[in-house]
């Protein structure tokens, strides 16, 4: 997959991260229980995947799942602590600032693991433009948050 078309995957991603949200906190309603909806999301989605793993015919590398770092199992947990903050923060501070918040997180800790090549990533100069492009994302948040 060559560079452009993995942005546009990485931002059609992030667009439907920023409606999981919503859905998300429609269904917290409607179970009354944030972890209850944050499971029951979760449990779509293992279904999904475990699908596509099935059709795709990708059931035989599970085998060497037990090759990976003991930190290489905490994926999930990083999703579902967003999941679960998304569908919190939604109903009280909406989408926008919710999503500019949760990617300013991500933002500050994927510098952080770039600069010092964290979690077996090579490590990658912070440039002017990385520092810039993260100080701006945090000024929109709080000019966000200014705003009501």
């Amino acid at each position: 997959m060559d560079r452009l078309a993995l942005i546009i995957f990485a931002a059609v991603g992030g667009g439907a991260i920023a409606a999981q949200a919503p859905v998300n906190a429609r269904l917290r309603e409607a179970v009354a229980s944030p972890l209850r909806s944050a499971g029951i999301s979760f449990l779509i989605g293992t279904l999904i995947l475990f699908g596509a793993v099935v059709v795709t015919g990708g059931a035989g590398g599970i085998a060497q799942v037990g090759s990976a770092p003991w930190w290489a199992w905490l994926g999930g947990l990083a999703g579902a602590a967003l999941v679960t903050a998304t569908l919190m923060a939604v109903p009280n501070l909406g989408v926008t600032i919710t999503m500019v918040a949760v990617v300013a997180g991500q933002l500050v800790v994927a510098a952080l693991i770039d600069r010092f090549g964290w979690l077996g990533i090579a490590a990658r100069e912070l440039s002017a433009g990385r520092i810039i492009a993260i100080v701006l994302i945090v000024l929109a948040l709080i000019l966000l948050i200014r705003e009501g």
